[in-house]
């Protein structure tokens, strides 16, 4: 728990309940893509990425949208790398549910203008996770101001042990998302006819977590 408080003073989240722990950025993304995409996306909808993408922020959203019906819609770049932001407002709509974008890409070393992706999205009313794996060491993280809905990373990334990664989710999103993986600590009370969940964070950390 101490580690916990660490993470949110470093990514300066409003409650260290809104860090969940996780074994990296893959599975980070993959229990938003889950979860979230359980509760919010559904036929018809649709989920933005980009070109600029590592395939753990790619596939995950891929196989949600083949798994829901809902439509993939993906951010072109152009000859200097950079991502078309006319593409992206064009693809904006009343179904989209949430963008999921990277602050830096890990192929070409794009810095994405994270700050106007958020602002156009949200204008549009649509949260925003974003993958801060290559560029939590480098640029800011300051989730607040930034105002992103959902932030990612590893620890390995910023020079910690593998194995071990962090998803930041604003309060307001995680409580209303199911968990993702079920078994020992993310429970409330167990029997034969109801299960209740644990509180945030421990709904989405089941299991004895990477404590060594």
């Amino acid at each position: 728990e101490g580690a916990r408080e660490t993470v949110a003073r470093f990514l300066n989240a409003a409650h260290a309940h809104e860090i969940i722990f996780t074994r990296g950025t893959t599975e980070a993304i993959n229990l938003v893509a889950y979860s979230f995409g359980d509760a919010f996306v559904g036929a018809g909808d649709n989920v933005i990425v980009s070109q600029l993408e590592h395939h753990s922020n790619f596939v995950p959203w891929f196989e949600l949208c083949q798994r829901k019906g809902a439509h993939f819609r993906v951010i072109p770049f152009g000859e200097n790398g950079e991502l078309n932001l006319e593409a992206f407002k064009a693809f904006l709509d009343e179904r989209t549910r949430i963008v999921s974008i990277n602050h830096v890409s890990n192929s070409l070393g794009t810095v994405n203008d994270i700050d106007e992706i958020i602002r156009l999205a949200h204008n549009a009313g649509v949260p925003v996770l974003v993958d801060g794996a290559q560029g939590v060491q480098h640029l800011a993280h300051d989730v607040r101001a930034m105002d992103a809905d959902f932030y990612a990373f590893s620890g390995h990334k910023i020079y910690g042990p593998t194995g071990i990664g962090v998803l930041y989710g604003k309060e307001k999103w995680l409580e209303k998302m199911p968990p993702f993986l079920y078994g020992g600590e993310m429970i409330d009370q167990v029997t034969c006819k109801n299960i209740t969940y644990n509180v945030l964070p421990y709904k989405f950390e089941a299991g004895t977590p990477d404590i060594s």
